[in-house]
């Protein structure tokens, strides 16, 4: 088949804004789906979520556990700038002193380390 007859095949199918159908879903109708879900889940759970909370919890705890790791970021970001601000050396020589308590607690066997401070 040729370019041309193809051309032709499909040109009525070109749809403007103007001339494009009008079926289907209304303009934001999505959006307003969404946001009544959203008030509707609100209200049962205001009413009902604590108690629910605690049936799922004790009655199915691994579908509980699942909605918690659904909830829970994908990614931790662990940010905590007080190491940040200690030299290298330092914290090597904690390292090395860390060490060498637990050595020395290893080698007395009595099996308790004695404290890092």
């Amino acid at each position: 088949m040729s370019k041309r007859k193809s051309a032709d095949r499909i040109a009525p199918f070109n749809f403007t804004p103007e001339s494009a159908p009008r079926q289907g879903r209304m303009k934001g109708s999505r959006n307003k789906l969404g946001a009544d879900f959203l008030c509707a889940l609100q209200r049962e759970f205001e009413q009902h979520g604590e108690e629910a909370i605690r049936i799922v919890r004790v009655e199915k705890p691994v579908e509980f556990l699942k909605v918690i790791a659904s909830a829970l970021p994908k990614e931790f970001e662990i940010i905590d700038s007080r190491l940040k601000e200690i030299p290298d050396d330092e914290l090597d020589a904690f390292i090395e002193l860390a060490r060498r308590r637990i050595a020395s607690a290893a080698k007395s066997g009595d099996g308790e380390e004695p404290p890092l401070n």
